[in-house]
């Protein structure tokens, strides 16, 4: 059972590599590698993505503009195709504090990000604009001026209609008007660019390319996916079987999950391959679809039946076999040593006792929890460590923190107090210059942004 699960893991992983190599679009770029715009050509627009064309990033680059020469605030646009895996708030923090957007000191950027395939879009708000740009306000901005327009495939227009909102309230707050207008007529929305799939099927000697027949693989992989779910479900009913107490048993009913869980993604990962290299793809989808569903039908039926049988459960005595009963929680505490109480309140065990009324026995059963770790000392899991900053670091100078460990067993004084020294926050990088090739519309004459912070707010949304 062990080599099937490792053989659906490994085959998984693969699947889904091979998925990304096949797919037709971009390759996703990396956070650290997307280019600065305003350092490589003067501007606060970087069309990654290729979703605004020039008219639409000269709107979007005169707004900006407008923004920084009326209050000194930088206001920056980018979009990319994926977000390679990372949320859209992590990538937009990340990409804010590399530029550095606003100005050092007062914080005052904005950051507009738009992930196309991910079809994500993300407001970040410098420090200092948090008060101007709230983020139910900035969440209201998206919602309103972006998203109806994206649902309709107008990227730049809603990009535009965002920036233009956003910059012309971040004026506001400043005491200024920018005075911004709408173009005599909108520019036509440029499509996304589409590279061609190669066709990896080779040729017939006679120089045609032969289609190969989908039932059968289909039919096997679904058949194959099926037989995994069994298979994974009588494991998980046997490990059920073989623990002892309620909770352990209850743990152990939770694998059905993780076979759930994998057999969906192995499914996916080799119907997407072969419909890709076969170019059929409602067999693959269909098949690869459906014996998941049908086997989680019948997974989640089993475990519903399983759950009944362990809530109803009573282990046998192993004096007498018969059925013994379970203590609530009050009373099994008589039952406890004062160090297994003690791991009970640190959260470092919990125990199940279970007493037999025909003979008067009583037994106890262990699961181990998380939140406490066991003492060197005494070796109960009493040990609970907590951590306290003394000093925060900055990008001058590193910081200071106090960790001190307590064992709450009443029969062990073991306590551990150390200082450990942080590493002070890295400086912002510079900005890197890049050729974009998509176009010049005006200068704003800057090399860079001016080294701004952002503290986190900010809105995200997905349509």
């Amino acid at each position: 059972m062990k080599r099937i699960s490792a053989g659906l893991r490994i085959f998984a992983a693969a699947g889904l590599g091979l998925v990304l190599l096949l797919q037709p679009a971009p390759a996703a770029i990396d956070v650290d590698k997307v280019p600065n715009p305003l350092a490589a050509a003067h501007q606060w627009v970087g069309d990654n993505a290729g979703v605004l064309g020039p008219e639409y990033s000269a709107l979007i680059h005169s707004a900006c503009e407008a923004l920084k020469a009326k209050t000194g605030a930088e206001c920056a646009v980018i979009t990319v195709d994926d977000l390679g895996g990372l949320s859209v708030e992590d990538f937009a923090a990340r990409l804010f504090q590399r530029f550095g957007i606003g100005e050092a000191g007062k914080e005052n950027g904005l950051l507009l990000l738009f992930s196309r395939n991910d079809r994500k879009v993300r407001l970040e708000v410098g420090y200092g604009l948090e008060e101007a740009v709230p983020d139910s306000l900035a969440g209201r901005i998206l919602e309103e001026q972006a998203l109806p327009f994206f649902r309709e495939g107008r990227y730049g227009r809603g990009l535009y209609a965002a920036v233009r909102k956003t910059v012309e309230t971040a004026a506001a707050a400043a005491g200024a008007t920018l005075g911004l207008e709408d173009p005599a007529a909108w520019p036509a929305q440029p499509p996304p660019p589409q590279p061609a799939a190669a066709d990896i099927r080779a040729p017939s000697p006679a120089g045609k390319k032969v289609k190969p027949d989908p039932l059968p693989s289909a039919l096997i992989g679904a058949a194959a996916v099926l037989l995994f779910m069994i298979l994974g479900g009588v494991r998980v009913a046997r490990r059920v079987a073989a623990k002892r107490g309620k909770a352990a048993k209850m743990k152990a009913a939770r694998g059905a999950d993780n076979v759930s869980a994998l057999a969906w993604t192995g499914s996916a990962a080799a119907g997407l391959v072969l419909a890709v290299v076969n170019k059929s793809f409602l067999p693959y989808l269909a098949a690869f679809g459906l014996a998941p569903a049908v086997g989680s039908f019948i997974q989640g039926r089993a475990l519903q039946g399983l759950r009944r049988k362990i809530a109803g459960h009573r282990e046998p005595c192993s004096k007498c076999g018969r059925p013994m009963d379970l203590l609530d929680e009050q009373a099994d505490d008589a039952f406890l040593s004062a160090e297994e109480a003690a791991e009970e309140k640190a959260g470092g065990m919990d125990y199940e006792v279970w007493q037999c009324g025909s003979c008067g026995a009583s037994e106890s059963f262990a699961m181990t929890l998380g939140k406490a770790a066991a003492c060197p000392r005494c070796g109960r899991r009493t040990l609970v460590t907590a951590t306290t900053t003394l000093v925060a670091a900055t990008r001058a100078a590193g910081g200071k923190v106090k960790i001190e460990a307590d064992c709450r067993n009443p029969n062990c004084d073991y306590r551990k107090v150390t200082e450990r020294s942080t590493p002070r926050l890295p400086p912002p990088p510079p900005g890197r210059s890049f050729s974009s090739g998509r176009g010049s519309f005006g200068s704003s004459g800057r090399s860079s942004f001016g080294g701004g912070r952002s503290g986190g707010g900010g809105a995200s949304k997905g349509w």
